[in-house]
């Protein structure tokens, strides 16, 4: 009699352990596929809003060394909105480089240089004129340099551009005259186009 009762005894003692083994197999797909899916949705979201980030800064940001075609909204209010829209370097449209990026519109634009202060959508930053070695300008009203093609009537040509900020003096040919930026540190030498 004492091996009946050890026998019952046992056989549901199995049983018992198998279920439980059974119930946390039957729930551990179904936690992991909730932390899994909990994973997926937070990497996710980060990823939307970090490319939508990216996007916007890209689209909306500009940095410095960036060409844009510049002008006021109202000629008579220069210190006021200007109109700014990206441009290649190359292009004829592409008046201005950005030089400085600024924190607020009172921060002042660097001393040595032609620098334009210009606020725009909120934005605000120093504009050089977008001047390239061997191109020729023409001044326009607004102060702008206008690229254009070389001729003897043209009035400026950059003979030559260098890099850093040299000793005055140093670096043009005899016969143009030094245009120095202190940022970004550069140095352009204007002379006249001679047609050969």
């Amino acid at each position: 009699m004492s091996t009946e009762s050890t026998d019952p005894v046992e056989p549901p003692a199995p049983p018992a352990v198998a279920p439980a083994a059974e119930a946390e197999s039957d729930e551990s797909p179904k936690g992991k596929n909730s932390w899994l899916k909990f994973v997926i949705v937070g990497v996710l979201a980060v990823v939307l809003v970090g490319g939508g980030v990216f996007v916007f800064t890209q689209m909306g940001g500009l940095n410095v060394g960036d060409c844009v075609s510049a002008s006021p909204q109202d000629v008579d209010k220069p210190d006021g909105e200007w109109n700014v829209s990206s441009q290649g370097c190359d292009d004829t449209a592409a008046t201005h480089r950005v030089a400085k990026t600024l924190a607020n519109a009172e921060e002042p634009c660097p001393d040595e240089g032609i620098y334009e202060p210009v606020k725009t959508g909120g934005d605000s930053m120093c504009l050089m004129p977008n001047l390239a070695e061997g191109n020729c300008y023409t001044s326009s009203d607004d102060g702008a340099f206008k690229k254009e093609a070389c001729t003897v009537e043209s009035p400026v040509k950059i003979v030559k551009k260098v890099d850093g900020l040299p000793e005055e003096g140093t670096v043009c040919p005899e016969g143009s005259s030094e245009l120095r930026f202190s940022e970004p540190a550069s140095v352009y030498c204007m002379g006249v186009h001679e047609n050969a």
